[in-house]
């Protein structure tokens, strides 16, 4: 029985390699390939197991690409990073302050409620 997920991925080249010998190339972004190209396949091989192999190698591809970019962007530092010992400055803004308190005086609240 053959193992079908052996493969030695480069995504350089964007080929996948099996341990049987079968290659497989693809063009474009290896987790949504437009096009995909199958090297020979092994002599005996089903169509079934064919499809099969061609499948298991282009998951390879993908998973291998998803790896590689969870890598990268892992890697990725922010543009701009504050310093720690930058002083706290109020800030200009039109939303109203939740800690306002009312602008009615006490003797305006009384004055209201005879009316």
């Amino acid at each position: 029985m053959m193992d079908f997920s052996a493969w030695v991925v480069d995504l350089k080249t964007l080929t996948a390699t099996h341990d049987s010998g079968f290659r497989l190339e693809i063009e474009g972004n290896p987790r949504d390939p437009s096009a995909v190209h199958p090297g020979k396949f092994p002599k005996g091989l089903s169509s079934i197991d064919q499809v099969r192999l061609v499948r298991t190698g282009v998951e390879a591809l993908a998973s291998e690409s998803k790896q590689a970019r969870a890598k990268s962007t892992a890697a990725v530092k922010k543009a701009y990073v504050p310093p720690a010992n930058k002083p706290k400055r109020d800030t200009l803004s039109f939303k109203k302050s939740l800690n306002r308190k009312s602008t009615l005086k006490p003797e305006d609240e009384t004055l209201e409620e005879g009316v």
